[in-house]
């Protein structure tokens, strides 16, 4: 029975026929499309192209009018040169001095730019959350599907055992031991089911998909980067979005300077009026007046030095940002070579846990062997099969975080 219920369930996990398959482009492809965050970060891009529809617009007229000393009991019939009633139009056009809707616009167009390069930013950012939860599902599927195969394995050990007991070859209570140690195969495979319905659930939310019935495609080897570091470095701080957004931050804090500078031109408004007097009130009077304000007291000198300063902090930023990128890269590279190096340890002592567990059950099944040693065997080749697919796993996490920290497409 427990046989035949370990089988099922592998053939239950085999996603080919049973449930769609993502390879890494496809789970890409899908998280940048339809993740929540980066929706809204690419929603924030367009909410801040309504400031250049703001800074291209002129400023509206201002349409006025008056009917002052209003006699109620004539009702608009005043019979007297001398009568009082004033009936006024008045239009008012506001006139930008110091080319401030120019510099508005390209202060705007600085920031879209600098909100596409956020944007961008914000991409990368969530495409090191991304690669984790891939992997993580792609490592648990892997731990299933090899403790489905290990319990299977000891199945046969098992089924040895007893032919060996029921033909004295083998005592009661060595059975009883190898019996015994079913329970962790169990408990193996139960926890690797736990772990990979857990982080299928944060894949898919990240995914944005409706249903967690998915698969991940196999993984392959990993292509060794052929970057120097060096080179890695000067290709991230050119390329990297977060190093082009404090450079695009710069431009926006000085299209800011230049806007205050403009703002402290005071603007000009030129007025139109109409006058009429009761009693005919066809007797048009014309008027033109000018206002302009007197920049003696505020002359915007508190804006400019604060855009200023914000200039100085941006330059600040820029040398900030391409530093920590070399440091970043630094860092993943390390991390990366260091990986590749675990890897290689962990794959060495898992091929020969694997010939030593072989070797071990060829024996056990042909003649006597110690069960302790039998029993270890099976022990350690689990463990260095656990530790050689952690590796593996780390060092594709390695390789994906080393080419975003670097710039690199993730198919390069």
């Amino acid at each position: 029975m427990s046989h035949f219920r370990y089988s099922t369930l592998l053939l239950f996990f085999m996603p080919h026929l049973f449930a769609t398959t993502l390879t890494f482009n496809d789970a890409l492809l899908q998280f940048i499309a339809h993740n929540y965050d980066l929706q809204i970060a690419r929603q924030e891009v367009e909410k801040s192209k309504s400031d250049l529809t703001i800074a291209e617009r002129h400023p509206n007229p201002i349409l006025s009018g008056s009917y002052d000393y209003f006699n109620v009991q004539h009702h608009f019939k005043d019979v007297s040169s001398s009568a009082t009633a004033l009936a006024t139009f008045h239009v008012d056009y506001p006139i930008e001095l110091g080319n401030k809707r120019t510099r508005r616009i390209e202060s705007a167009n600085a920031n879209i730019a600098y909100t596409n390069f956020l944007m961008n930013e914000t991409q990368r950012q969530q495409l090191f959350t991304f690669t984790d939860a891939y992997y993580k599902v792609s490592g648990d599927e892997i731990d299933l599907k090899n403790a489905i195969d290990n319990h299977h394995d000891f199945e046969n050990i098992i089924t040895i055992a007893k032919a060996k007991y029921d033909h004295g070859f083998l005592s009661e209570i060595d059975l009883d031991k190898i019996q015994l140690q079913l329970i962790d195969y169990d408990q193996e495979i139960e926890e690797a089911k736990t772990a990979l319905a857990s982080d299928k659930e944060s894949l898919v939310f990240l995914l944005a998909l409706k249903s967690d019935d998915l698969y991940l495609s196999p993984l392959g080897d990993t292509e060794p980067l052929t970057y120097s570091m060096d080179e890695l470095i000067v290709y991230a701080q050119k390329h990297r979005a977060d190093c082009l957004a404090a450079q695009e931050n710069i431009k926006a804090a000085n299209a800011t300077v230049e806007l205050e500078k403009a703002n402290a031109i005071p603007d000009l408004t030129i007025g139109m009026e109409t006058e009429n007097y009761a009693p005919t009130y066809d007797g048009l009077l014309i008027g033109i007046n000018f206002s302009i304000p007197i920049p003696v007291y505020d002359k915007n000198q508190g804006a400019i030095q604060k855009s200023r300063i914000t200039a100085l902090q941006s330059l600040t930023q820029e040398s900030k940002t391409i530093n920590q990128t070399a440091l970043e890269v630094r860092q993943s590279f390390f991390y990366y070579k260091s990986q590749e190096s675990i890897y290689q340890s962990m794959l060495h002592g898992y091929k020969s846990a694997k010939y030593l567990k072989e070797k071990q059950d060829k024996v056990f099944a042909l003649k006597a062997i110690s069960i302790l040693e039998l029993l270890d065997a099976q022990k350690n080749y689990r463990e260095y099969q656990k530790k050689m697919i952690h590796a593996f796993i780390n060092l594709h996490i390695a390789a994906v975080h080393l080419k975003l920290t670097a710039a690199l497409e993730l198919n390069q």
